[in-house]
């Protein structure tokens, strides 16, 4: 895959609904695919409409409406149950303030109490990483996601 095509955008800073996103929302395309592995259509809506409340907040990196924990230097967006049925959904993102840009790296169904395995902070790590270095030159075109 093209690295500059990793990542798409959900929402611009400055569009949505008044008064506006505050921040864009960028999902790696690897997150997606999680995503897609393990949520039907309506799921995954119910979680891009967190994402996008988040992009409304003056920071998207606590709420008071949404389970939002720090692990690291990036953050775990959590919900089940509802829409989810069963599922226990976990959103994991990193805030880039410089840019005001909410990136969704990694999307992971959990089935195991306990905290988060170190596979999935190596994954997230690593496109964060990878998010970081290709960040100042992405071509942030609109994508339907």
């Amino acid at each position: 895959m093209e690295p500059k095509k990793q990542f798409k955008v959900g929402v611009h800073q400055g569009g949505g609904p008044e008064p506006g996103y505050q921040w864009t929302a960028l999902i790696d395309s690897h997150s997606f695919e999680e995503a897609q592995d393990f949520l039907s259509p309506d799921q995954y809506h119910h979680l891009a409409m967190q994402v996008k409340e988040l992009a409304m907040s003056d920071n998207p990196k606590s709420s008071l409406t949404i389970d939002v924990e720090p692990i690291e230097d990036f953050f775990e967006l959590r919900d089940k149950g509802g829409v989810l049925g069963k599922i226990n959904a976990r959103i994991y993102y990193c805030v880039d303030v410089k840019r005001r840009r909410i990136v969704s790296l990694s999307t992971w169904n959990k089935k195991k109490e306990g905290p988060t395995p170190e596979h999935i902070k190596v994954r997230v790590r690593r496109r964060m990483r990878i998010y970081y270095e290709l960040a100042d030159d992405l071509d942030l075109q609109a994508s339907a996601i």
